[in-house]
């Protein structure tokens, strides 16, 4: 322990002295003319904001033949690379202590924590854990992507010190896939942003009754029949809206004849799709969504139902019975495969919107009811959630579910995803009473509402006061955004959602210090970039 607390010391002493030296570049450059290898300071624009910036007096000058540290591996490397390859720079490998761009183990930094220091022989990243290190060097890719660039080409960068870590642990993002699909190639290229902005967690909502998007191999009836639907009322006001704006036409590549509209993924792309994220710090979540919205199942196994086909009850789906217990095993063995599927921690489970009208009348629903002494459809609805969400644990996963799953008078240990913002005491319910929330309430951190600058700033200065009122924040894990696709069928569509919206919720979710201003004057840079890209953001008042 004494050993330990010395070397601490010695670690913290070190830093000081290197930020002393750091900073003396701030004041003491030469009045009468910069050095050769110094040019005018350019200040660098950071998303999510660090804890602490500080910029020196002067830019220093990035080598032609740069060198990346041999002991940064994998796909920290390949962005390093691609990124200095990017701005003409020719990357090389070197030693760590000779490199241009380093990296040191300081294991008194947070996981998630970094820090960054440029100084006139280059740029080091220090990190105690592989998800600060990838953290790090994204932002230090933003760094060397905003260069400036002398009069005589030379690329440079500011001198600085930079110290960042997270306030929370979870950073989410869930997108709809199930009213309108996208490629996976198209997805890896949304979760490179993801990771550019930190954002570590990635929720698909694969199946719904407008769709279901996952391959089954014990039930191939799900994707040949449940995959497909002919348009529906929203395809066909996308098709009206197409004839005026082009952006709301709906991707060809997933119209089947004249009037249907589907597909699904593989398991061997949703395999790739998993592993691309996870080397960039993504965990993705499989989200199937029972006992409602479960049309496009039911469809394709009409025996789901309680009356034998699909229908549709006073505001939502009719939904899976749950009274025909004989149809249990149907759903644990989507589970499972889908489980194998995603490695991760995290299962969803749905509960939301649960229509039980049929319940009601349903013979096998009324017996169950009776048969466990539940406390009528209500009950029977967490029964078969716990019968689901056991079972999801019994293959080591952590189950989620919509907030509509918590029954305050029999709640159960799931991790809860908070959406309807006018139950404005459920977030305080939920976390009193010692359950773990991911919050992403309706108002704001749905990205599916009409994009304007004013809902981007209700979002970027979202508190939980006074709207959301007792809340154990401690029990809050996190910040979810959250895209539904109704309305939503192409790829400009949902970009024109995502940006800057995405910017936005990730300086949120990262939890440093939000500054209206100063969001204003730091998102330029970064909508500029994704258009270099190829994409296509929103353009707003303050972005150029």
């Amino acid at each position: 322990m004494k050993k330990t607390y010395i070397t601490m010391k010695r670690k913290g002493l070190l830093f000081f002295l290197m930020a002393i030296q750091l900073l003396s570049a701030y004041s003491c450059s030469d009045d009468n003319g910069q050095a050769q290898n110094q040019f005018t300071v350019k200040r660098v624009s950071i998303i999510p904001l660090p804890v602490s910036l500080e910029h020196g007096r002067y830019n220093i000058a990035i080598p032609r033949d740069a060198t990346i540290s041999e002991d940064i591996k994998g796909i920290g490397r390949d962005l390093l690379s691609a990124t200095l390859a990017e701005i003409t720079v020719n990357p090389g490998g070197a030693a760590n202590g000779n490199a241009f761009i380093r990296i040191y183990n300081d294991n008194t930094l947070q996981k998630e924590g970094y820090r960054i220091t440029v100084e006139d022989d280059g740029c080091s990243i220090y990190y105690s854990a592989p998800e600060g290190l990838l953290w790090g060097i994204q932002t230090m890719r933003q760094i060397l992507l905003q260069c400036g660039t002398s009069d005589d080409g030379v690329k440079n960068i500011p001198l600085l010190i930079l110290s960042d870590a997270p306030k929370k642990a979870w950073r989410g993002f869930h997108i709809d896939v199930a009213r309108h699909m996208f490629t996976i190639d198209y997805l890896k290229k949304i979760v490179d942003h993801l990771s550019f902005y930190k954002i570590n967690k990635l929720q698909l909502h694969l199946t719904d009754d407008q769709g279901w998007r996952v391959e089954i191999k014990q039930y191939p009836a799900l994707t040949e029949i449940g995959a497909w639907r002919p348009f529906d009322e929203y395809d066909l006001r996308l098709i009206e809206q197409a004839k005026s704006d082009d952006s709301f036409r709906i991707d060809s590549r997933f119209i089947r004849g004249v009037d249907q509209y589907g597909g699904f993924y593989t398991r061997d792309e949703l395999k790739e799709l998993v592993n691309y994220a996870s080397t960039r710090g993504i965990e993705v979540i499989p989200e199937i969504d029972m006992p409602g919205h479960f049309t496009a199942a039911i469809n394709a196994h009409n025996d789901l139902s309680c009356t034998g086909e699909a229908g549709w009850g006073t505001e939502f789906s009719h939904p899976l019975c749950a009274g025909k217990t004989e149809n249990y095993p149907m759903i644990k063995n989507i589970i499972k495969e889908v489980a194998e599927l995603f490695p991760g921690k995290y299962f969803h489970i749905g509960g939301d919107e649960v229509e039980k009208t049929q319940w009601k009348k349903c013979p096998h629903c009324q017996a169950l009811i009776v048969e466990k002494g539940l406390n009528g459809e209500e009950g029977l609805q967490n029964y078969f959630i716990k019968e689901m969400a056991d079972y999801a644990r019994s293959l080591g996963k952590e189950v989620m579910a919509w907030d509509d799953a918590f029954i305050p008078s029999e709640p159960q240990e799931l991790l809860y995803t908070y959406w309807r913002d006018w139950m404005s005491d459920r977030p305080g319910l939920i976390t009193q009473g010692g359950f773990q929330m991911i919050f992403m309430e309706w108002g704001r951190f749905y990205l599916s509402a009409d994009p304007s600058d004013a809902q981007l700033r209700s979002l970027y200065e979202f508190e939980f006061e006074p709207q959301f009122k007792n809340i154990v924040k401690s029990n809050v894990n996190g910040f979810q955004a959250c895209v539904w696709t109704e309305m939503i069928p192409n790829e400009t569509r949902l970009e024109y959602h995502l940006f800057p919206s995405l910017q936005a919720f990730s300086e949120l979710a990262w939890g440093s210090q939000r500054n209206w201003g100063g969001f204003q004057a730091r998102i330029p840079w970064h909508l500029h970039r994704l258009e270099q890209s190829g994409f296509k953001p929103r353009k707003s008042a303050f972005t150029h």
